[in-house]
């Protein structure tokens, strides 16, 4: 409640002084009543004598009634926060509240015979006291808080009405009025404690219900009862973020976000403030709310330069009575205390905004991660640093003025203007230094996220060095970028540093030359007047620090915001409203409700003549091309197509996902559900408020088990840790490939949509569970028979199950119809067929339980987070040591002595300056120019220490802690992988990385100068007053102790902090990558409410952070309150042993004493939370690398393995010791040169098979052997074994890099051998249409379809041309012919090489030399194909049954067949048999 500006009646001391005479006017002569004696103040004025002040004091009460009265007028129309019935609070207002009114009603009968502007000003107090007594009330029922305006009212009123009363000792007899006086003095005091007395406990039920915060009173809040029970329970154990979750309702993130969204739709988004504009529409309040506090505190700030200046006069000058002692110690007690308050309340503000405004940005809509995390920080604390600038430049005007008021000259304003001039000419190049710095940071962390999400993959294809190498020579040009920015803040900041202290010079030797030379009438140089002008310039430093070191900050903050801006101005996709219709048309649709309750409706999807583009409309930007196409309601239509031929397109123009070149589109449903390629996993559970299944549809039981059991998810779900209700991890990660498709069909079955796009979701299945889900759901009693879906697919045994076929080929429709048209229509499948209709009907198997390697991604969070609050217990110093070994001890030591002579040397200035101003002005010129060769020595050592610590930081610290700390996570366990998601490990690598750059060795090196300064104040403190020091140590003690206190506590709210943003950064990033599905869905508003929540969480855990500062500020200013005051009372009582020189300094130095504090100890706890930082990148330095076995010698030139043998003996194996065995009792052999298809159902051990044979798995946790060409495996170092084999894995990765770097990883190959590569897996074409052809950057995997994706990574394969070639689902994401043509290169490209090839698709193996078969993790069949097809009853044989393939001897009667090339037949219909 903003009422600081309000209200109270304020009083000028000369009215109050008229009060005492009005108090005496019954019993006192005229001569006592002129007496000093008689008045606490001056009291010569006789009372009300002054019309013009009676006129001024009663338009104070008018402006307090009218204040008064208009809250009682704005509380009418406010919502009720208690209930309208009495308790004993307002009982105990009311009485106190009546008996002020009397009061004043009695002073007001008691002068009766006065004059009329007496009885105006009585009648004003008594009309004041009246509606006082109603504003009590009202607010007492109408405010959830304490009320700051009758509390202040009360403050005030008990000071008007007490001053009268400090005269009673001298009076004889008390007239009635005076009794009056003291009923309405001590019924206000008594009110100041009612008013500010919380009503939490009366506050009618709310939801949420208001933070303790917002309940406490303005007077109370300083003590931070909200922040205090915290610190202790902090300080006692580990604190966790629900506890953190009692925050201003104001400062959550709908309020806020829906302000600024208000703001920005009235704003023109074409400005180019744009967003500066509507930021203070919204939040003009809050934003201009720090000034008048601000100004408060520098009014105090100068303050101190008089009581300097008194001080030290009253001790040099004994001609001064001791009497002026008294006021001076009054005067500190007044100026530190208002100090005190009013940086509580400006901080309080600052950090209000700060909080507000991160809430705001981060929950409206569309902001890009680096937006989020980086950007809104920057500008959040631009705004307190805008705050801190444009106090330091009224500073500095200020201090300038005062100087030449106290000097009579100019020259120090000059000395400020040439060094404000250089400053900004310099700042020119720090922001280009910053902008080229933070550029390259981006292209590092471009590719690292590319990396960090495909890590498993490269680990198994040992590309770790290569990657490693690209991405370290990134962070050299990284660093390099660093040096520059870092020798532009090393002078900016060597500027800030010295330009007080050069100010000073210029003004002292100004000032000895004049005095020297005689011009104008100088007082001559004495220690009042050094010190007096010391102090203002003292008061310079401060303001030309801060714009020293906050302005590039500040000019970071407005990149910031034009970035943020930006983002914002970008035209947004229009939302289709959840009950209309996408595309020209927005017409509802009909309808109504099926027998099982179920919402159907005519759904109409209609393309005529469309061309479509998905950005610009070039015409080679066109992915579709005369499109004309109807889908029929309630129809079953497949698409399918060569890859790359606009199967996805097609799909994402119906949703309007692409840009309309020309024709027209119309689509009208009234609910879309998208399962996409790639299934679109988000953090949550598989069923919760936040499932995954459920989305944000209502949970019905029944119709939900149906979908599980549709979908095959039953079993998988058994063998979670808590079943449906397990987190999944990031892009679920804890999920195997089918698994995922899966998850995706049963959430858009579980949509109930009338119209449902599922594109290409059966490729990772295997074919028993294949045929289950297609069955379940387009069976005769399928989930989605009478449902409008589009379902592309590569497998053409399903297309007689269609209503409509729809074939495409290079973004065009070639054929559209049934498939009886389609046929007719002269459509050739032959190549593409793969199964025949027969093959449906076996889908009566259930999927079984998902590969093992999932389990062992399941932790126990709380656990691990156990854990990482036991690791924060231990003593930080490792992280200390760490980062010294990073630096380098010799150039840490080197650093630390330039410190220590540096801080000596600014230590010896002000001994030298006490010095020259005892010189009793001998020698004056002398000691001047001393004084400017100690300050010409400060500026050379701050040079020259700021230059060293950034050339070391840039050259060495920065290089290494990335370099160690990436090497500690390419060399991890791939069991530690599997369960971290990527936004954590990313998280160490960008924000911990951006604090071990910048914010840890800048709080070191600022922790270090201050804390010698602090020593040197302490020094002089007590040669100043020796009797101080006796209590220094209790204070040391008491400050070391509350130091302890804050930091257990403080550190903690920066880790949850941390921790919060992660799951906030995670869920926003995953939300972004599945955009599609999200708009497909229209769940926008379901994911804003996650993001939110998450939003919220983090609100919480900053806003504690920021309280606890500001409790660590307050306290700071408190304790120099005590020290200030201290000093003041020790110098007054030993005035006449006391150094007026000495003492100059140590007041001086106590001016800037809180803030040099305040930065001491926040520079001490940036420390030691950026050694959180420190210690979490050292985590991941010394992560326990993959176990080494006992390594034997190979001779690498002899190309071990030479013949590609590989033999399994009796392999067990499992992922973890509390969990089952994934192998069991593994035993089969391969000659080199063979080729081996591995099939089975999903879970039945095939990943867990390859996993082992590139060692995957803890050595622990295995038993047996696998042997390639005679040794064990076990026995040969991973880089060499896994270099040795190439894999092509389910899910193609390509990382942020050019298609060169992307197939020849460690630049072994010429681009002839490229380009021959690609021509044999069919790329040349779409990499030859490239603009940059090999050069072209890979952007997240933008460039190129999954299945040419997939192609890549098959050449990749193929490039490194190794003995050993393991296929894991490679062709799930190709057509069959684009399948075709892979079998055929590896038939002709790999004679020799020994192939293993997990696949699903039968046909893909059936060639091979060998089959094995897998069930529960054993070999259930291992044999040749033809033999394993020729009995019906194997397993092999009828898992090859349900994708219509058999032996030519078992053929079911009548069916037509096309032999395939290794003898075996596959049942197709006649129409597609090849003639």
């Amino acid at each position: 409640m903003e009422l600081l500006s309000h209200g109270a009646p304020w009083l000028p001391v000369e009215y109050l002084h008229q009060q005492v005479g009005y108090a005496y006017r019954g019993n006192a002569s005229p001569q006592d009543y002129a007496s000093p004696s008689l008045s606490p103040g001056s009291g010569t004025t006789r009372p009300f004598e002054d019309a013009d002040l009676n006129r001024l004091i009663t338009s104070a009460f008018l402006v307090a009634l009218a204040t008064l009265i208009l809250r009682i007028s704005a509380n009418r129309k406010a919502s009720v926060c208690l209930l309208k019935r009495p308790d004993v609070l307002v009982a105990f207002k009311t009485l106190f509240c009546i008996v002020y009114t009397a009061g004043t009603i009695t002073i007001l009968v008691d002068a009766a015979k006065k004059e009329w502007t007496e009885w105006v000003l009585l009648s004003t107090e008594v009309a004041a006291a009246m509606v006082f007594t109603l504003a009590s009330v009202s607010e007492h029922y109408h405010s959830i808080a304490p009320s700051t305006l009758t509390s202040l009212c009360a403050v005030i009123g008990t000071a008007f009405y007490a001053y009268p009363l400090l005269g009673l000792r001298d009076m004889h007899a008390l007239p009635v009025y005076l009794y009056a006086d003291a009923a309405a003095a001590v019924s206000l005091f008594v009110l100041i404690f009612l008013e500010s007395r919380s009503k939490r406990s009366l506050l009618i039920p709310m939801d949420p219900p208001p933070a303790y915060e917002s309940t406490v009173s303005f007077f109370v809040k300083p003590f931070f009862p909200h922040i205090v029970p915290l610190l202790y329970t902090g300080y006692r154990r580990r604190i966790t973020l629900p506890e953190l979750r009692d925050i201003p309702l104001y400062l959550r993130s709908d309020p806020a976000t829906v302000k600024l969204l208000a703001a920005l739709a009235v704003e023109d988004n074409t400005s180019s403030r744009y967003l500066a504009k509507s930021t203070f529409r919204a939040f003009s309040g809050h934003f201009l709310s720090p000034v008048l506090p601000r100004l408060l505190v520098l009014a105090g700030t100068f303050s101190q330069v008089t009581l300097v200046e008194q001080m030290v006069s009253y001790v040099s000058d004994k001609s001064i009575p001791k009497e002026r002692g008294t006021w001076l110690i009054a005067a500190y007690f007044v100026v530190y205390i208002s100090l005190t308050i009013s940086n509580y309340v400006y901080s309080e503000k600052v950090n209000a905004f700060i909080v507000l405004y991160r809430s705001a940005l981060t929950g409206s809509p569309g902001a890009a991660t680096t937006y989020m995390s980086v950007d809104v920080e920057k500008v959040t604390g631009g705004f307190q640093t805008l705050q801190e600038l444009w106090a330091a430049v009224v500073t500095i005007i200020v201090a300038c003025t005062m100087l030449w008021y106290k000097a009579g000259f100019l020259c120090d304003v000059c000395a400020v203007s040439v060094y404000c001039c250089a400053y900004w000419m310099h700042d020119r190049f720090v922001g280009a230094a910053q902008k080229a710095w933070l550029k390259a940071v981006d292209v590092r962390i471009k590719l690292l996220t590319s990396v960090l999400g495909q890590l498993l993959p490269i680990k198994l294809g040992a590309y770790e060095p290569a990657l490693s190498a690209k991405i370290n020579a990134l962070r050299g040009l990284e660093t390099n970028a660093l040096k520059g920015y870092m020798y532009y803040i090393s002078v900016a900041a060597t500027l800030s540093n010295t330009g007080g202290r050069a100010s000073f010079l210029v003004t002292l030797a100004a000032y000895a030359v004049m005095l020297a030379k005689g011009w104008g009438d100088l007082a001559p140089l004495d220690v009042t007047r050094v010190f007096t002008l010391f102090t203002i310039v003292n008061l310079l430093n401060g303001p030309l620090n801060s714009i020293g070191q906050q302005l590039p900050s500040l000019f970071a903050s407005f990149a910031s915001l034009g970035r943020i801006q930006g983002f914002l101005q970008l035209p947004e996709k229009a939302e289709v409203e959840s009950e209309g219709a996408t595309g020209d048309v927005a017409d509802l649709v009909d309808v109504s409700i099926d027998s099982d309750g179920v919402k159907e409706s005519t759904v109409e999807v209609s393309l005529k003549g469309c061309t479509f583009a998905w950005e610009d409309k070039t015409k080679s930007n066109n992915v579709l091309k005369d499109i004309t196409l109807e889908l029929a309601p309630r129809e079953l239509h497949m698409v399918v197509g060569s890859v790359a031929s606009g199967k996805s397109s097609l799909l994402m123009s119906i949703l309007e996902e692409t840009t309309l070149v020309t024709g027209t589109v119309k689509v009208k449903a009234h609910k879309i559900a998208l399962a996409s390629q790639t299934p679109f996993i988000y953090p949550g559970t598989l069923r919760a408020s936040e499932s995954h299944v459920l989305l944000d549809s209502a949970y019905d039981e029944g119709f939900y088990d149906r979908v599980i059991h549709a979908c095959g998810l039953r079993q998988d779900i058994e063998t979670l840790p808590r079943r449906d209700m397990t987190k999944l991890g990031d892009k679920g990660t804890t999920l195997s490939g089918g698994q995922r498709q899966r998850l995706a069909i049963a959430r858009a079955v579980y949509a109930r949509a009338d119209l449902v796009l599922l594109d290409d979701v059966f490729s990772a299945l295997d074919g028993e569970t294949e045929a289950h889900v297609f069955a379940s759901l387009f069976g005769p009693d399928g989930m989605l028979k009478g449902k409008t879906t589009v379902l592309v697919t590569h497998g053409i045994h399903h297309l007689p199950s269609a209503d409509k076929v729809i074939i495409m080929d290079a973004g065009t429709i070639t054929h559209f119809g049934s498939f009886e048209q389609v046929r007719e229509a002269g459509a050739t499948f032959a190549s593409l067929a793969s199964t025949a209709e027969a093959g449906i009907g076996n889908g009566n198997g259930q999927a079984l339980a998902k590969e093992d390697a999932t389990a062992a991604t399941v932790v126990d969070e709380e656990q691990d987070e156990e854990l990482h609050w036991a690791n924060e217990q231990t003593s930080r110093r490792g992280a200390y040591a760490f980062y010294i070994k990073c630096t380098g001890v010799a150039r840490a030591c080197g650093l630390f002595a330039l410190i220590a002579v540096w801080g000596g040397i600014s230590v010896f200035s002000m001994a030298y300056l006490s010095m020259l101003s005892s010189s009793s002005g001998k020698h004056l010129g002398l000691w001047v120019a001393g004084y400017g060769g100690v300050i010409t020595s400060t500026l050379l050592l701050t040079a020259l220490t700021l230059l060293y610590f950034g050339y070391t930081l840039a050259n060495c610290t920065a290089p290494n802690i990335h370099r160690v700390e990436l090497a500690g996570v390419m060399a991890s366990p791939i069991s530690w992988i599997t369960k971290n998601p990527v936004g954590k490990i990313l998280n160490r690598f960008s924000q911990d990385i951006q604090v071990a750059d910048q914010e840890f060795p800048f709080a070191f090196i600022n922790f270090a100068i201050n804390i010698l300064s602090m020593v040197g104040t302490f020094v002089f403190i007590t040669i100043a007053t020796p009797l101080l020091a006796f209590a220094l140590p209790f204070l040391i003690v008491l400050g070391a102790y509350f130091l302890r206190f804050y930091l257990a506590t403080s550190k903690q709210f920066r880790r949850l902090e941390l921790a919060s943003k992660s799951p906030l950064y995670t869920l926003f990033g995953t939300t972004v990558s599945g955009l599609i599905t999200v708009r497909a869905y229209r769940a926008q508003g379901f994911f804003r409410s996650q993001n939110s929540t998450f939003v919220n969480e983090s609100q919480g855990a900053l806003h504690h952070r920021v309280s606890g500062q500001l409790f660590l500020r307050v306290f700071l200013l408190w304790f120099q309150t005590i020290l200030a005051c201290g000093v003041a009372v020790l110098t007054v009582w030993l005035r006449d042993s006391t150094s007026a020189a000495f003492l100059g300094v140590a007041l001086s130095s106590l001016v800037s004493l809180g803030m040099s504090l305040t930065h001491l100890l926040t520079s001490y706890a940036s420390v030691e939370n950026g050694s959180i930082a420190i210690d979490r990148i050292e985590e991941f330095a010394k992560l326990p690398a993959e176990e080494k076995s006992d390594e034997i010698k190979i001779n690498h030139h002899s190309a071990w393995p030479s013949a590609g043998s590989l033999t399994f003996s009796d392999f067990s194996m499992k992922y973890r010791d509390d969990l089952p065995l994934a192998l069991k009792n593994l035993s089969f052999a391969l000659r080199g040169g063979q080729k081996i298809g591995i099939c089975g159902r999903t879970g039945s051990g095939k990943s867990s098979t390859v996993l082992a044979l590139f060692r995957g798995i803890d050595q622990h946790l295995v038993t047996g052997k696998i042997v390639i060409d005679g040794v064990d495996i076990s026995t040969v170092p991973l880089k060499v074994l896994r270099e040795s084999m190439s894999i092509v894995t389910q899910d193609p990765f390509l990382w942020h890099g050019s298609v060169r770097e992307n197939l020849d990883v460690m630049n072994a190959r010429t681009d002839s051998e490229i380009w021959e590569t690609l021509k044999l897996v069919e790329m040349y074409e779409a990499v030859s249409a490239l603009d940059d052809k090999l050069d072209h950057l890979v952007v997240d995997e933008e460039s190129f379809s999954k299945g040419q994706r997939q192609l890549l990574c098959l050449a990749r394969a193929l490039l490194r041309k190794k003995k050993i070639i393991v296929l894991d689902e490679s062709t799930s994401s190709m057509d069959h012919l684009t399948d075709e043509k892979i079998r055929y290169v590896v038939d002709t490209q790999m004679q020799g090489l020994t192939v293993l090839a997990i696949a699903h698709r039968i046909s893909t193996i059936v060639n091979y030399d060998k089959i094995l078969v897998l069930d529960g993790g054993s070999v259930a069949e291992f044999d040749d194909p033809k033999v394993l097809l020729s009995n019906p009853e194997s397993r092999f044989a009828r898992l090859a049954a349900t994708q219509g393939i058999y032996h030519p001897d078992l053929v079911p009667n009548g069916a037509a067949v096309k032999e395939l090339s290794d003898g075996t037949v596959m049942v197709v219909t006649e129409d597609l048999i090849d003639v």
